[in-house]
């Protein structure tokens, strides 16, 4: 059941979706394509920054179309989530997702977040959000506008995030309802506040296909975990080990397939006869950092990973 805040937005778009549903082999199925299809917008190479208003208030995001978007055909969307203290525009910087060189196809989108009583830019869950906060609305708020504006791949919308953004990326991946319109979900240097347990975390569906970057020498949000600003943090390998468990895998420490690499460790997990729908990169001596080899001493680049990630996952 969707919470009572956004039934009325559910109403007036499952009545939208309506006139999108076709008979396929006798069963309905939803067209990829959204309401949005055939709106105009300009192509120019820029992103723009727009409001939309949720839970009584403006709230602000910046969207970029990649040079292969048409109006007419169903583009895949990213949500990409900045860090404690950072904004929309480092956001774009630091993942590079509006450079055609990594995302040729992906709608990218950079949500904001408010200010908490610090002054620094969070989010729902994480360390010092602004009170009464509800991100997860303004997600949800914010797909069903792109989806009535844009023409956009329902099968294909993805999470992203850096630190405390990576934990509200896992913040959604847990929601049994925020989180069911995305198909995977890639934190970076995820800061998990919101999942200390087994149990705390109730995704929308299973398997749910999950991929992880985190310095082994990261200070900020521990790879062993621990106290964070925000609370209490899981280790890394345990917070692995939950969501094998989550998407299948009866003994993830059987399911675990463990490579060492030069500077780093790259982990999966086959569960249930789904290859790699948890992926894990432990960087060795990468700090609080998203993973870049020209700016960090990284060995491997976050970005064009992730891309392939989503690339090779679709809702079902």
């Amino acid at each position: 059941m969707l919470p009572s805040s956004c039934f009325n937005a559910y109403v007036f778009y499952t009545l939208i979706f309506a006139e999108h549903l076709v008979q396929v082999s006798g069963s309905i199925q939803r067209r990829l394509g959204t309401t949005g299809c055939g709106t105009p917008h300009a192509v120019d190479g820029s992103s723009k920054d727009f409001e939309i208003l949720t839970n009584g208030g403006n709230r602000t995001y910046r969207i970029h179309l990649p040079s292969s978007y048409d109006q007419n055909t169903a583009a895949p969307l990213l949500i990409s989530y900045h860090g404690h203290g950072k904004d929309m525009v480092q956001q774009e910087t630091l993942s590079q997702f509006s450079n055609d060189a990594f995302n040729s196809d992906m709608i990218a989108v950079y949500p904001q977040g408010l200010k908490g009583a610090s002054g620094s830019r969070s989010w729902e869950g994480e360390y010092d959000p602004a009170p009464g906060v509800k991100d997860k609305l303004f997600t949800s708020d914010l797909i069903n506008y792109l989806e009535a504006n844009y023409c956009i791949d329902t099968a294909r919308i993805y999470a992203n995030g850096m630190s405390d953004g990576g934990g509200f990326t896992n913040t959604l991946a847990c929601s049994p309802d925020y989180g069911a319109p995305f198909a995977a979900f890639a934190p970076v240097s995820g800061a998990f506040y919101t999942d200390t347990n087994f149990s705390d975390c109730k995704p929308s569906r299973s398997p749910l296909p999950i991929l992880e970057f985190h310095g082994y020498a990261d200070q900020t949000i521990k790879y062993l975990g621990g106290s964070g600003n925000g609370g209490f943090l899981p280790s890394i390998p345990t917070w692995l080990s939950w969501w094998a468990r989550r998407d299948g895998c009866a003994d993830p420490a059987a399911d675990e397939i463990s490579t060492a690499k030069t500077g780093y460790r790259y982990i999966t997990y086959s569960c249930k006869g789904n290859t790699d729908i948890v992926r894990h990169y432990n960087i060795s001596a990468l700090g609080h950092s998203w993973p870049n080899t020209s700016i960090t001493v990284s060995p491997i680049n976050a970005t064009p990973i992730i891309m392939d990630f989503f690339n090779a996952h679709h809702r079902p």
